[in-house]
């Protein structure tokens, strides 16, 4: 269509075009709920299109229609930004239209739309070819017509920007920078009026809207919470009124005081309960349990725990008393010490007010409710205790500011600390046992341990505090267990290291040097009764690694290796002073001292020992296997060890001999037998034997680590046949993939260099199950791979095949991480590129995470040796070889690297062709985004990398560059759009005002 055409009679087409455009704009806006300010349209003027020709050098005898796209238009004009958004997550213009391309006006920084601030998508459409073949619309089959949406304000700048700035005339004696100002001026509003009013009207329209909703939703909520008995229903109950009810409240309080029974009542009603399964396509998740109820009525209720401390005190107290599992109870607990810390805001206002009542209201429960509520009063009492204010609070937008504080010594706080000692005291005097007394004691050690930059007066009340303690210690620990004891003077060392100089700038602070005159004295006489015990002696010598020393009083730091060196010099004397005669003693002490509650790393030391006492008392060895249980286990691979260097080989023979027929210790003796001087293969093959027949995994874990510890010293195929293969098969039948995987831990690189093929093959089908290789399954892969390359790669092909009817969610195909097993893959890259080629023809789904993850793990920076056979089958490939080579690169995130060979395959490609959008999405593929605008800047980078391609040879390769160039600035501009909203809506809500400014 020339221009006289377009003047005499196309015109009019196109208007009516345009009018049935709108029509149509009309009915979907409508259909998809949206009400918008405007639909406006119009075909285009004759005489500002013949000035428009004018101005592009454009013939008006040559087909205008072809060359220009805004003969026709229509505009969708919006309020809010929101709004625009929305609509366009709809997909109601692809639905109604043949979308021919997408212009989105944004500014983009560091490009040249930096300084163009409107902001419009501008769809060039054409109607469908099923609308198109009906009588009312196929006049308008062919024609073009550009959709525009924006908000009322964008149509404004831009209405008024028609004339000024669109239409610029043309003069001829008026000085032009008078239109340069005016320009000027109309980016100045955008900037400094348009672009902040938009983001305001954004928030006022999400505030009425989310008021709307609160409203409408409350009497719901609060019904659902009085009555639910559905955890689901609970849920989204608590999290409507967290964060949407009451929010939207002025004064909250009342509501808050009358909703939190209700929360209570609700968290009881489901107590126990499991929930219904959740059925998804990524598998089967179990439902919400009561406990998931608990933990967010606990987020809900902590939100006010200040309102009415009485109430939250009590639905605590209540909560907790009647918890049936040990995990709810650390949820009320934990809101406990939530609600007795010491925050900024609470300290504000009323100082220790809320800590007094907390002490006051325990200090008021009967000895009973204390035994029943005692670890959520240790929680709330060793928060009580603690020095520490905390809050935080909002900055200048994003950042937070974390306040902390030393609490400031006064009256009330030693008053208050009085208190919860007066609390700590009664229960510790009538603690059951040991553990309870431990747990007590830690707030009270938490009390008399002083905070970094303590003032003057802070440090005589906790030097105070803790003489009190040590008072309390003198008269009452002489009947606690041994490893309690020891625990304590370990506290009471590291008060005395922490008090036991006053630091020069307080010497001359006389109630300062009086107070701790008074609790270095303290400390030195616990520790005196302590010690005074020689049982206690005995104890701390033996068991734990951090014991005290005696000079450890006299140092300011701790000395690990003088301490060491201690306990070294003691084994001596303590064997010199013991009687061979007395064995069943020392049996029944070291039994007392294993059955203390210590950990294992603390009964490390006692195992020394054990070997060094049975070398020079092997009657007491020989007492101790005759006594061997459970208790003394522990020390059984050292006995063992130590009868061995005495010489009672037949002792052992005969012990061992019965523990195997018994089968027990299967597991230390598969240890004992791995470290042992003397090589005795088949007596370890006889432990794995019996192991295997019990059904003792554990003890054929320990065969199989036996055997790779002894293959190390001397390699031995009787090891490989008679323990390792056996031990390691035992496990093919496992039903849980937990053995599996601890068996891949253990196996031995060492004895895998000495299986063969066949053998290896069998060792890979039980690592099959395993869900997720790490570090040392890496390791043996390696080992495999170094000879047998093909059978790793069958191992992950035959994992692929197992995927798909595993939990993904479980089963990780490949590590996301290698390290030897890649090297020696990487000396075969032509193999590794044909067994993923295979994979991807059994199977093509999800191929980036599979073959191609391997791929690209294995060589990560994809060096030519690599990219070679790619480009090999790129170039001479089928269209399934092509869609293998664009699977395996997208694992790698859009890198550079890939780029020549996806230029190789565009140049393959015929426009249209769907695989050039395959190329576009391996390119678009990316890693890690950093930052609100991390998209963007990987679109940049992606363009930039693009330019070289606009000067191949090749032309498809130069026509793919330029428009995938094109269709990045778009999508810049339509995720810088995206990340600025957001900025603004956070900003907006964070209380500060919309940017004036161009976004850096």
């Amino acid at each position: 269509m020339h221009f006289d055409e377009y003047q005499l009679t196309g015109r009019a087409t196109y208007a009516a075009f345009v009018d049935a455009v709108r029509t149509i704009l009309v009915s979907l806006v409508e259909r998809h709920g949206f009400t918008p300010h405007a639909i406006t349209g119009r075909a285009k003027d004759p005489v500002s299109l013949k000035k428009k020709l004018a101005k592009n050098g454009i013939d008006p005898a040559s087909a205008i229609d072809e060359v220009l796209k805004d003969l026709a238009g229509c505009r969708i004009v919006f309020l809010t930004n929101s709004q625009v958004t929305a609509f366009h997550a709809t997909g109601a213009i692809n639905e109604n239209f043949d979308i021919l391309n997408v212009n989105e006006h944004h500014p983009v920084p560091g490009t040249e739309t930096e300084d163009r601030l409107f902001d419009s998508t501008n769809y060039l459409v054409a109607l469908k070819p099923g609308r198109a073949v009906l009588p009312e619309y196929e006049k308008f089959a062919g024609l073009r017509i550009e959709i525009q949406v924006q908000t009322l304000l964008n149509h404004a700048w831009a209405e008024m920007g028609h004339d000024t700035i669109y239409k610029e005339p043309e003069l001829r004696h008026v000085d032009p920078r008078h239109m340069q100002a005016i320009n000027a001026r109309m980016t100045e509003v955008m900037r400094e009026h348009l672009l902040p009013a938009g983001y305001a009207f954004d928030k006022i329209a999400r505030d009425f809207n989310r008021i709307i909703k609160a409203d409408a939703a409350a009497g719901e909520t609060l019904a659902t919470i009085a009555s639910s008995t559905n955890n689901d229903e609970l849920l989204g109950a608590f999290e409507s009124a967290d964060t949407l009810i009451l929010p939207m409240i002025t004064d909250n309080s009342g509501v808050f005081v009358e909703l939190v029974p209700q929360i209570a009542a609700a968290v009881e009603r489901v107590r126990g309960t499991k929930g219904k399964p959740i059925n998804s396509i990524m598998g089967n998740f179990p439902g919400k349990t009561g406990e998931i109820v608990a933990k967010r009525a606990a987020d809900l209720i902590g939100r006010g725990l200040y309102v009415d401390p009485k109430l939250s005190f009590d639905t605590i107290t209540r909560l907790y008393r009647g918890a049936g599992t040990d995990a709810e109870r650390k949820i009320w607990a934990d809101l406990g010490a939530q609600f007795a810390s010491y925050t900024v805001d609470a300290w504000e206002k009323v100082g220790t007010g809320v800590q007094a009542f907390i002490v006051e209201r325990i200090g008021a429960l009967s000895i009973d409710d204390r035994r029943a509520l005692a670890n959520l009063i240790l929680a709330m009492l060793a928060k009580v205790l603690s020095y520490e204010i905390s809050g935080i609070r909002r900055g200048a937008f994003p950042t937070v500011l974390i306040n902390t504080a030393i609490i400031p010594a006064g009256e009330g706080l030693r008053q208050l600390r009085a208190g919860a000692f007066d609390i700590l005291e009664q229960m510790l005097g009538t603690a059951a046992d040991d553990i309870g007394r431990s747990d007590i004691l830690a707030p009270l050690w938490i009390a008399a341990t002083p905070p970094h930059g303590v003032s003057e007066g802070l440090r005589i009340q906790i030097m105070a505090d803790a003489t009190r303690l040590l008072a309390f210690l003198q008269d009452h620990s002489a009947t606690w267990g041994l490893e309690l004891r020891r625990k304590t003077e370990i506290k009471a060392l590291r008060v005395h290291r922490n008090f036991r100089a006053v630091p020069a700038s307080m010497t001359e602070n006389t109630e300062l040097v009086a107070t701790q005159e008074k609790l270095v004295p303290a400390l030195l006489t616990l520790r005196d009764t302590l010690n005074a015990d020689p049982q206690f002696g005995l104890y701390k010598a033996l068991i734990g690694t951090d014991s005290v020393a005696p000079k450890a009083w006299e140092e300011d730091v701790p000395d690990f290796r003088g301490a060491a060196s201690w306990r070294k010099e003691r084994f001596p004397e303590i064997i010199a002073e013991a009687d061979p005669a007395k064995a069943a003693e020392w049996v029944a002490r070291l039994r007392a001292f294993l059955t203390m509650p210590a950990n294992a790393a603390d009964r490390y030391p006692l195992t020394e020992f054990v070997e060094a006492l049975v070398q020079v008392h092997p009657g007491i060895g020989t007492h101790m296997l005759y006594q061997m249980d459970a208790d003394l286990q522990p020390v059984l691979v050292r006995l063992l060890r130590g009868l061995d260097a005495a010489g009672e080989g037949d002792v052992i023979a005969q012990h061992v001999a019965r523990f195997i027929g018994e089968g027990r210790f299967l597991a230390n003796l598969a240890l004992w037998l791995g470290r042992r001087d003397q090589i005795n293969i088949a007596l370890l093959a006889t432990v794995g034997d019996r192991a295997r027949e019990l059904g003792d995994s554990e003890a054929v874990l320990e065969t199989v680590n036996a055997a790779g510890h002894l293959f190390r010293r001397g390699a031995d195929q009787p090891l490989i046949d008679r323990v390792f293969l056996p031990s390691a098969e035992y496990f093919r039948g496992s039903k849980d993939p937990f053995w599996n995987d601890r068996l891949m831990d253990t196996v031995d690189a060492a004895i895998v260099e000495g299986l063969d093929e066949a053998q290896s093959r069998t060792l890979l089908e039980l690592f099959m199950p395993v869900p997720r290789i790490d570090y040392s399954g890496d390791l043996v892969l390696a080992v495999i791979a170094r000879r047998f390359p093909g059978l790793v790669l069958d191992y992950f092909g035959a994992r692929i095949v197992r995927d798909a009817r595993s939990d993904p969610m479980r089963y990780e195909v490949v590590p996301s991480d290698i390290h030897e097993l890649g090297t020696v893959l990487a000396e075969n890259p032509r193999q590794l590129v044909a067994a993923t080629r295979e994979w991807y023809r059994k199977d093509p789904r999800v191929h980036e995470y599979r073959g191609g993850r391997l791929f690209r793990n294995v060589f990560p920076s994809l060096p030519a040796e690599a990219s070679g056979p790619l480009r090999e089958i790129a170039g001479r490939g089928d269209r399934n070889d092509l869609s293998f080579v664009l699977d395996t690169l997208a694992a790698y995130d859009g890198a550079e690297p890939i780029y020549p060979i996806c230029m190789d395959i565009v140049d393959r490609l015929d426009a249209g062709d769907d695989l050039l959008g395959r190329v576009s999405q391996v390119l678009g593929e990316r890693g890690v985004l950093v930052g609100d605008y991390g998209s963007v800047d990987a679109d940049r980078s992606e363009r930039a990398q693009l330019e070289a391609w606009l000067d191949d040879p090749r032309e498809k390769v130069k026509a793919f560059a330029k428009d995938e160039r094109r269709r990045l600035a778009q999508s810049m501009a339509q995720e810088q759009r995206r990340a600025t909203g957001e900025i603004e809506h956070m900003k907006e809500d964070w209380g500060e005002p919309a940017a004036k400014a161009k976004q850096e």
